[in-house]
């Protein structure tokens, strides 16, 4: 039986397929919305640190938030590179940009946070551990949205709304918390923790305009 000629559509078997020419000149498209999820991740990582130093003020944990921000901040400026280089993203930059200026407030107010509790020498409570708890799970939610962005658009918005739901319930632990407070008769206890409960809303503050970020790029690319 005679061979079958090959498909001339079709190269030989033995020789690897070649790329366009233009393909051979441009560098590889950096995966920009992964460079935006490591960014969250790390954010992530920061965030459950802070959640455990809220509860127990350890120093180990301490420690962890600032390594994750000083980390964060340098993901996102290889994310800010990516973004200047490529050609096309699978996601609009300005909205990629936004995403990741946005994140970045979640872990700065974080941090500052703890320092000022350390300047201040307030130590953290119950109130402060409640408070974290939610922002972490908001924060994790976030990422997860990030992770959807481009292949299920439509789940991302659910976590976006995950994510303002798990904080929706930081301003009421403030007031609870700060109409305790003031029932000391410490006025510089009463002022420490008056700057570092506004510290934790202002995340959760922070954490509901990256949410609203997301709804709004999943409005914009549908």
């Amino acid at each position: 039986m005679s061979e079958q000629p090959d498909d001339p559509g079709r190269a030989p078997a033995h020789e690897p397929a070649r790329r366009p020419w233009w393909r051979v000149l441009l560098p590889a498209a950096p995966d920009v919305v992964a460079l935006l999820v490591a960014q969250g991740e790390l954010t992530v990582a920061g965030m459950n640190a802070f959640n455990e130093w809220s509860h127990d003020g350890g120093k180990d944990a301490a420690v962890a938030v600032r390594s994750a921000q000083h980390r964060a901040y340098h993901a996102r400026r290889e994310l800010l590179a990516a973004l200047q280089a490529a050609l096309s993203t699978p996601v609009g930059q300005e909205h990629l940009y936004a995403l990741s200026e946005r994140i970045d407030r979640i872990l700065t107010q974080a941090r500052d946070a703890l320092l000022e509790a350390e300047v201040l020498g307030y130590a953290p409570d119950a109130h402060t551990g409640t408070m974290a708890e939610r922002l972490a799970e908001g924060a994790r939610a976030l990422v997860k949205g990030f992770e959807l962005l481009h292949n299920d658009p439509e789940e991302a918005g659910r976590r976006a709304d995950a994510a303002s739901a798990a904080v929706h319930h930081v301003e009421r632990d403030y007031r609870e918390a700060m109409a305790e407070l003031l029932q000391a008769d410490d006025l510089r206890a009463v002022f420490a923790g008056q700057v570092l409960y506004r510290r934790y809303l202002g995340v959760a503050e922070a954490i509901i305009a990256v949410a609203d970020r997301l709804w709004f790029v999943v409005l914009h690319d549908a």
